[in-house]
């Protein structure tokens, strides 16, 4: 397999204090790359802090987005909306990391082809 037929899947959480709930809040944000570095970039430049993919998993490029997908329809009614109604790949605070990764975990338990890797 080419480095160029695969894609990444990664997780990662970010907090913040959310003026109008008053508290402290964790999201899980996830999606799909060819390159981590550089989504990693991405976002730092978004959120103004280092971010760290606390989980990743490669595989082909069409496993890893039909995997997507399958977060969004599946955790559908957990996905964070916003301005306008726009969807974004962020799950709200009643998903937790350790759940979407045991999901995760459990879509790709029989799929060789798909492996966790370490993130940086």
């Amino acid at each position: 397999m080419q480095a160029s037929d695969l894609l990444y899947l990664y997780l990662w959480s970010h907090r913040f204090w959310d003026p109008d709930q008053d508290q402290l809040i964790t999201r899980v944000c996830f999606g799909i790359t060819g390159d981590p570095d550089n989504r990693r970039n991405g976002y730092e430049g978004h959120v103004g802090h280092k971010v760290r993919f606390e989980h990743l998993w490669q595989g082909p490029d069409r496993l890893i987005r039909e995997l997507e997908i399958k977060i969004k329809t599946d955790f559908q009614d957990h996905l964070f909306v916003g301005h306008r109604g726009f969807t974004y790949e962020w799950l709200m605070e009643d998903i937790t990391m350790e759940q979407i990764v045991g999901w995760v975990q459990y879509e790709i338990q029989d799929i060789d082809s798909v492996s966790q890797v370490s993130a940086h």
